[in-house]
C-alpha cells in the first residue's frame, strides 16, 4: 500500500505558499480519486465561489483557478507518492 501527499502552492503568494492538504494511503487509482475530490473541492481561500477553472498539466499535476465574489486564487495542486522512508523497511533508503 503506497502512502501520499497532496499539496497546493498559491500563485501570486507573498511570501510563496505551499500547504498540504492531505496525506493517505492506497493504490495508484484510489490516490487519483481523492487527488480529484481535492481539486474539484479546494477553495480555502475564497468565500463565495463563483466560478472554478481546472487545467491539466498531468494526471498528477493540476493548475486550479477559484474565482470568488471578491476575489481570484489560483493554485498548483500535485499528487505525490512517497518513494524513500528511511524508517520504513519496505522503503528504498535512498533515491536513484
Amino acid at each position: 500500500m503506497s502512502k501520499w501527499i497532496v499539496t497546493a502552492s498559491m500563485l501570486d503568494a507573498d511570501p510563496p505558499t505551499l500547504r498540504t492538504i492531505t496525506n493517505f494511503e492506497g493504490g495508484e487509482a484510489e490516490a487519483l480519486l481523492k487527488f480529484h475530490d481535492v481539486v474539484n473541492s479546494y477553495d480555502h481561500d475564497v468565500t463565495k465561489v463563483t466560478r472554478r477553472e481546472i487545467y491539466k498539466y498531468s494526471d498528477r499535476q493540476y493548475l486550479v483557478r477559484v474565482l470568488g465574489r471578491m476575489k481570484q486564487v489560483e493554485y498548483i495542486m500535485q499528487l505525490g507518492e512517497l518513494i524513500v522512508d528511511t524508517q520504513d523497511p519496505e522503503l528504498s533508503s535512498s533515491f536513484e
